[in-house]
């Protein structure tokens, strides 16, 4: 392989995988052109002229960018520890395609049943974070960061506590989007986009508390329980350290 590979990242800029992809990159102070296109995301790596390999799998994406920078390591050298960590990623895998349903979700029931999966699946992973010994930035953050950052657009945009009882996924994020390189990927022009496109699928997620009265027809047996807020109070230290700063 050359020794000074090229990439680009093809596809929605928005797309988790292109998001991981871009921030596993920049964190390492890679360049990296993002290229619109439709279709399936993909990671391109010209290592010569008229040579290009091209990776769907976000899974393999970390794992070559990994092996192109034997110098700058984001897996734990500890085997069981990186043991852990792949599978905590097949994990966010999981748990960022509950988090497609919740945003596919057109009304009311269908969310209900998409937040509860999404709940699931985080609670699950916060369990095992918790588990873990701290340690510096790693894959894994990489690959939990996407899903975890629009729980937190989502929550501060729309008050809907997705990512509340997740203090060490939180403490990850936050620590993660401390950094520059990271905040170049998970910008806020980034969370604005997300959330106009949102809108522009009139997702049931993205609808105004106030608006959530009228996605009720009055049809027999359609009715269903509203997800609002949860009305609990925010705990003072955690109101004063929100995850995404101004100037994220």
């Amino acid at each position: 392989m050359s020794r000074h590979p090229r990439f680009r990242i093809s596809g929605a800029p928005l797309c988790p995988v292109a998001q991981r992809a871009g921030l596993a990159l920049a964190l390492r102070g890679r360049d990296f052109a993002p290229l619109r296109s439709p279709g399936k995301t993909r990671l391109l790596i010209r290592q010569a002229p008229g040579l290009v390999l091209a990776i769907e799998s976000p899974v393999a994406m970390l794992e070559l960018i990994e092996d192109l920078h034997p110098g700058q390591p984001l897996h734990p050298a500890e085997p069981a520890l990186r043991a852990r960590h792949r599978q905590l990623i097949a994990d966010a895998d999981a748990a960022q395609q509950a988090m497609a349903a919740v945003l596919a979700a057109r009304n009311l029931r269908d969310l209900d049943l998409a937040v509860f999966a999404l709940r699931q699946r985080l609670l699950g992973i916060e369990a095992e974070l918790q588990a873990l010994p701290e340690g510096e930035c790693s894959n894994l953050d990489i690959a939990l960061a996407p899903l975890l950052w629009r729980l937190a657009v989502l929550d501060r945009r729309h008050g809907l506590h997705l990512g509340d009882g997740l203090p060490g996924a939180a403490r990850r994020l936050a620590l993660l989007l401390a950094r520059p390189e990271a905040r170049r990927v998970l910008s806020l022009a980034a969370g604005r986009a997300f959330l106009d496109e949102l809108a522009a699928q009139s997702a049931a997620v993205a609808l105004a508390v106030e608006d959530w009265d009228r996605c009720f027809d009055g049809a027999p047996g359609r009715k269903v329980l509203p997800l609002r807020p949860n009305p609990s109070p925010v705990p003072a230290q955690a109101a004063a350290r929100p995850i995404l700063r101004p100037d994220w």
